[in-house]
């Protein structure tokens, strides 16, 4: 069965249509029917609309395995076989792996979210492997938080060799290791009342490579949490990312292509007008020994289900800014 195509941005005025028939065939798809199948369900026929709204109940019944918590915490949960299979089988046909190569040779900014020390590492190493390959960018920013590492997160920094206590070192160190020494950044940042609002800009401009950034940046609900993908996009763009800066790509883990094309598309793409594509890392660039990450079903169902959310709400807004109605759907820059 061919790979299904994930959405993507080319800022051209036909995007919303050709973005709204992407993310249609990708929830009508018989690979995810079959993995619904296996849980007990049967995916709506009718309206596309209401089809990907049953799947994110669905999903959400079924696919939630953190509970809140963070991805380290997925644990074992009693998947049958067949489950698996179906999980297995249907993830490189929906974009949790297999999308490692860009369209374009050129982009103005490679960005990367940060997360888990392991994709600390690996992101960056992909994206100078990118360079390497002949890719031509501007830019290279890894997006993330303030996150204090968890006692087995702090545990695996050591053995990897990073000196890092939270997200933010881990970004730091993770492009040392891929480009070498950084030397003394420019810093800019901003102190919030609480510590999830305050934010922080280092950028680097070595010879011979794009410019270097690491962005730390605030909360939307810095009460409850520290800020997730979509607050770091959005922060980005709205008071860091400069005018020249208008194609992106985002280099991220396999798993989470689906899921955070969508997110990127909605902020980066419809509300501030830049092109946008992602791709994963490739298995080579991802091997950290007896130290690579290994996704079970359980991760690949909870990203699956991530996806469909995101996908949701990216299509009710390319149907709000008039996609699917014979108008086109216009960037609000």
């Amino acid at each position: 069965m061919p790979d299904l195509e994930l959405p993507s941005w080319r800022a051209a005025p036909e995007d919303g249509q050709r973005t709204l028939e992407v993310i249609d065939a990708w929830a009508g798809s018989t690979s995810l029917a079959s993995i619904v199948s296996s849980f007990g369900g049967v995916v709506p026929t009718g309206g596309n609309a209401d089809r990907l709204a049953w799947l994110d109940g669905f999903a959400g019944a079924h696919w939630d395995f953190r509970r809140g918590r963070e991805r380290e915490s997925i644990g074992q949960s009693g998947l049958t076989s067949a489950q698996t299979e179906a999980v297995f089988a249907g993830a490189p046909v929906l974009g949790l792996s297999g999308r490692e190569s860009p369209s374009q040779g050129r982009y103005d900014t490679i960005i990367m979210t940060g997360g888990m020390v392991r994709a600390c590492i690996v992101k960056p190493r992909f994206a100078a492997e990118l360079l390497e390959a002949g890719l031509k960018c501007d830019n290279i920013l890894f997006l993330g938080g303030f996150r204090t590492f968890s006692r087995e997160e702090a545990g695996l920094a050591a053995a990897l060799g990073m000196r890092a206590e939270d997200e933010f070192e881990a970004m730091v160190a993770g492009l040392e290791l891929a480009f070498g020494p950084l030397g003394t950044p420019e810093l800019v940042e901003g102190s919030g009342s609480m510590p999830f609002l305050s934010w922080r800009h280092l950028s680097w401009q070595l010879n011979g490579l794009p410019r270097l950034g690491v962005l730390a940046a605030p909360s939307s609900d810095p009460v409850h949490r520290r800020a997730d993908s979509a607050d770091t996009y959005r922060f980005w763009a709205g008071q860091r990312m400069t005018h020249a800066e208008r194609s992106v790509l985002q280099v991220t883990t396999p798993i989470y292509v689906p899921y955070q094309s969508a997110v990127a598309i909605s902020i980066l793409g419809l509300d501030h007008g830049a092109a946008v594509e992602t791709v994963g890392v490739r298995a080579e660039a991802n091997d950290l020994a007896e130290f690579t990450q290994q996704f079970r079903a359980e991760h690949c169902l909870q990203e699956l289900r991530a996806a469909v959310g995101a996908m949701l709400s990216l299509r009710r807004r390319l149907v709000a800014a008039g996609a699917g109605s014979g108008a086109t759907a216009v960037p609000d820059v």
